[in-house]
């Protein structure tokens, strides 16, 4: 056999595995644009949480929603807090508060028992709670363009005991992610 043969059957016997490797290697999937996590009705939670939905925002320039659904109307005394991972770190770096009837705040977030600096006054986020449905609003654009984000999600009722919150999708966990906005 020639020299120039052999080493070509060589490089081919090299370059065959190489080339399954690299095509048998599955490329990391994006996160969907849309998420929903149920959560069972609950008899002791004050304020119960069944379903919490996470849709990216339509288009740059619009806002991603986070749609909590609650097995009965919202009251006075209910509140919501809506954790938001903007980085994907598995932390949170946005939380939104809010009771029913009344105004919310928005603070910058390290830990889910810890705010930050008030940002509520920027407009990032928008709270509202009516009938059986909680909307919370985040226009990515505003707070640092996220690729995703996920969210953890606690509702309560004012004076009731820590054991009545309800957490989604566990207590103190947050979600899988969703796209932030579809490109």
């Amino acid at each position: 056999m020639r020299p120039h043969r052999l080493i070509a059957a060589v490089a081919l016997v090299a370059a065959v595995p190489t080339a399954l490797w690299v095509t048998a290697v599955p490329a990391q999937a994006a996160p969907p644009i849309s998420r929903t996590v149920t959560d069972p009705v609950d008899a002791t939670a004050a304020f119960d949480v069944t379903e919490v939905v996470m849709r990216a925002a339509p288009a740059a320039g619009r806002s991603a929603v986070v749609v909590v659904r609650h097995p009965r109307a919202v009251a006075p005394g209910d509140t919501l807090d809506v954790w938001f991972d903007l980085d994907g770190d598995r932390a949170p770096d946005l939380h939104v508060s809010g009771s029913a009837f009344s105004e919310y705040r928005a603070f910058e977030s390290d830990a889910l028992d810890d705010d930050g600096r008030d940002v509520t006054s920027r407009g990032c986020v928008r709270l509202s709670m009516q009938g059986r449905t909680s909307r919370v609003r985040l226009a990515p654009d505003c707070v640092g363009d996220p690729r995703s984000f996920s969210v953890a999600v606690r509702s309560s009722v004012e004076g009731a005991e820590p054991e009545t919150d309800d957490w989604v999708p566990r207590p103190e966990r947050l979600t899988r992610k969703v796209l932030a906005v579809v490109v």
